[in-house]
């Protein structure tokens, strides 16, 4: 690189380190490998603990670089949503030891598959995780790898949006032995119908949700009204149901239920629900907690 762009790459560190040297934004800030590699050889980011990379152009050759700098020994939370990186790059992750820190992992929106969930789901270094966003080729195979991993007991926080998820993945994460401790569950752009939900509802394993997106999933009528009977989603406080097909048939089961008294936010855009049915959650005795319920998109308000 040219002096005054190794200039700007000081000032991006200079402009993306918070008070205490110790978090790195540089989100949206087009950078790619040889950028990422200019960076990780400043010693300005000595002692950094949380890396934040969204939106950018890095693929496997960034992050090896990232992998192999001294400075991320630290990092417990690494943010690369958004960018190239392949199974390649999760592989070479799953075999870091620079990495053994790591309790929150966002590779959300890469190119990554089986292969590179399989090597992180088998990693023995990453045991420490609590919260895994990946996506996004993972297919039912690569859900499986996440539930029987005997390595990420620890996740609290597990998101799989977006990754051509059916039925199969869906009762894979429900019996699992493993992923006990979730709270947060997102399924997202998937493909998960009744069977799918039958089994996450009937799911000893996630009895602590307190959060469970289902975003743009197939459930239908039948999907409300299991989720309506399932006594494991009664921890839940936020449900996400946008673009379901529920219909109001699915809305008045919901309604009707008497497990989700805990809920706090139910979104219901996008499902074809009618006024009559949208009044039955008004003063409805078996939400008591409910603060927040959509039917509709929130307006756009001009400045």
């Amino acid at each position: 690189m040219l002096d005054d762009e190794v200039k700007d790459i000081d000032s991006i560190i200079d402009q993306g380190l918070n008070a205490e040297n110790n978090e790195l934004d540089l989100r949206e800030k087009e950078l790619d490998d040889e950028d990422l590699i200019k960076v990780m050889q400043s010693d300005k980011i000595k002692g950094v603990t949380a890396v934040f990379l969204e939106f950018n152009e890095i693929s496997d050759k960034g992050l090896e670089a990232l992998l192999e700098c001294e400075h991320m020994k630290f990092v417990t939370a690494l943010n690369l949503f958004k960018n190239k990186v392949t199974d390649k790059g999760a592989v070479a992750l799953a075999k870091s030891k620079t990495m053994l820190n790591l309790s929150e992992l966002i590779l959300s929106d890469n190119e990554i598959g089986v292969e590179g969930t399989k090597a992180i789901a088998s990693s023995n270094l990453l045991g420490n995780l609590v919260s895994l966003w990946l996506g996004d080729k993972l297919g039912d195979e690569g859900v499986k790898a996440i539930a029987e991993s005997e390595s990420l007991t620890r996740l609290t926080q597990l998101s799989l949006y977006r990754n051509g998820i059916g039925d199969e993945g869906a009762i894979a994460i429900a019996n699992s032995k493993n992923l006990a401790k979730l709270e947060e569950l997102n399924l997202n752009w998937n493909f998960v119908e009744e069977e799918g939900i039958k089994a996450l509802a009937n799911s000893d394993t996630l009895k602590n949700l307190t959060q469970l997106t289902m975003t743009y999933n197939p459930l239908g009528l039948r999907g409300a009204e299991i989720i309506a009977e399932s006594e494991s989603f009664k921890n839940v406080t936020l449900m996400d149901l946008y673009e379901t097909g529920i219909g109001d048939l699915g809305a008045k089961a919901l309604a009707n239920s008497a497990n989700l008294s805990n809920l706090q936010t139910l979104v219901l855009i996008h499902n074809d629900i009618g006024e009559g049915a949208q009044a039955l959650f008004k003063d409805n005795k078996n939400f008591p907690k409910l603060e927040n319920i959509y039917f509709n998109k929130p307006k756009q308000t001009e400045d």
